[in-house]
């Protein structure tokens, strides 16, 4: 299985920022250059070929024209000399990229369906496996990567003595950390990953692959998650009747409470803001109220983390060889907080760190499983008069409403059963 990490470059360990900074963004523009170069040739050699086949009835063959068995062959070797900052290797990848672009488009280009490829200038920065490498500095408990960059012509023309750069990452959470300690001891093997930036910050994204475990989880076993406003996560299984683990949403709602009275008074002191605040204008009086967005979208990365590792953790605890989630529509209108708070990003969290158990995530139609009775299959909007309770008009059961919910979400092929019962 093949993933990606973003870790931010903190800073060169033994460079200046502005070398390092003048070095990516060379390298960039030169990166851009040969991706668009490399397009160009395809599109020439694509209609060298369609004039050659009218001509001769056959298409030409590559390694008489070309001289080359392949286009990524062909354009390195015409772009490597006139775009020479780019070691050799990223150079290379950076083609390869053009060239698998091309190819995965070129039916629709000749349909008329889409456009010929082209890149703009914030495109990232390739570098493949052997350019990178991975260090632990136990002393600080950081974590270096060594990223070679520049040419030999390039590094000589800027007078250095190497074309590497060792660079600080900022390994943040602690799910990076163990990404990043599991590379460092072989367990995960890094591969060719790129080089971002975003807004004045360069970010290292870096992929790299692993070996699925195959737990002997039983097939028949399925865990069905809700994601409500009471509960955050509510977790049941389908094998079970009772057995249930849940996720407080208190912390979400405290949360909410200290954010909303922060931004207010925030947003009230800008009205008569001091010359503290006025500065250039619009930018310095929401300068404070940018802090607060970006503290809203770090508590939610660092909870939906902790929510997506004990909703796995719980499947693998039970031997779950599937989780069901709810596809998500529309979710809770009723709570404004709550519907921007990325229950996507928790959904995806999950998914791959169930792929990586080797657990099977299914997501679902949640329609009527809030109304459904899970024990007789009784379908009422009566059922569930409260937003916390539910009693089944038929059998009389009563339970916790997203437990039900849970359950009946934990039944395999559930929304063919509901479609069946509401026919019925």
């Amino acid at each position: 299985m093949k993933k990606t990490v973003r870790l931010q470059i903190v800073k060169p360990m033994d460079e200046d920022w502005e070398i390092l900074g003048r070095v990516l963004h060379d390298i960039r523009y030169q990166t851009r250059q040969v991706l668009n170069k490399t397009i160009q040739l395809c599109w020439e050699y694509s209609n060298f070929s369609s004039e050659y086949k009218a001509l001769h009835g056959d298409y030409p063959k590559n390694k008489e024209i070309l001289h080359y068995t392949s286009m990524h062959g062909y354009a390195y070797n015409q772009l490597k000399e006139q775009y020479y900052y780019i070691q050799s290797g990223n150079c290379s990848q950076t083609v390869k990229r053009a060239v698998d672009k091309w190819k995965s488009d070129l039916k629709e280009i000749l349909r008329g369906d889409r456009s010929i490829p082209s890149y703009k200038k914030d495109i990232p920065i390739d570098i493949v496996k052997d350019a990178v490498s991975l260090e632990h500095d136990e002393k600080n408990g950081n974590y270096i990567a060594t990223l070679s960059l520049m040419s030999t012509a390039y590094r000589k023309e800027m007078e250095r003595k190497s074309g590497q750069f060792r660079v600080l990452l900022h390994s943040g959470d602690n799910s990076k950390k163990t990404i990043l300690k599991r590379l460092v001891q072989g367990e995960y093997q890094h591969t060719a990953s790129q080089i971002v930036k975003k807004g004045k910050k360069w970010f290292l994204n870096l992929s790299y692959k692993f070996d699925v475990l195959q737990t002997p989880f039983q097939t028949e076993r399925v865990m069905g998650v809700d994601m409500g406003v009471i509960y955050p996560i509510y977790m049941a299984f389908n094998y079970h009747d009772h057995l249930r683990y849940k996720i407080q949403g208190g912390e979400i709602e405290r949360f909410r409470r200290q954010v909303e009275s922060r931004k207010k008074a925030l947003q009230d002191q800008g009205k008569y803001a001091g010359s503290g605040r006025v500065g250039h204008g619009t930018k310095t009086r929401i300068d404070p109220l940018e802090v607060i967005r970006d503290k809203i979208a770090n508590f939610r990365e660092t909870k939906n983390h902790h929510y997506s590792r004990y909703v796995v953790d719980m499947a693998e605890k039970h031997e779950c060889a599937t989780i069901q989630l709810e596809e998500l529509k529309g979710i809770h209108q009723d709570d404004a907080f709550l519907k921007r708070w990325s229950y996507h990003d928790l959904q995806e969290k999950i998914t791959y760190k169930a792929e990586e158990k080797g657990i099977q995530v299914i997501k679902v139609d949640p329609q009527k499983t809030s109304q459904r009775c899970h024990h007789c299959g009784n379908i009422d909007s009566n059922n569930r008069k409260e937003q916390a309770s539910f009693l089944c008009t038929s059998c009389g059961m009563e339970t916790n409403a997203d437990f039900n919910a849970a359950k009946n979400i934990s039944i395999p092929g559930i929304e063919q059963i509901i479609q069946t019962e509401m026919k019925s």
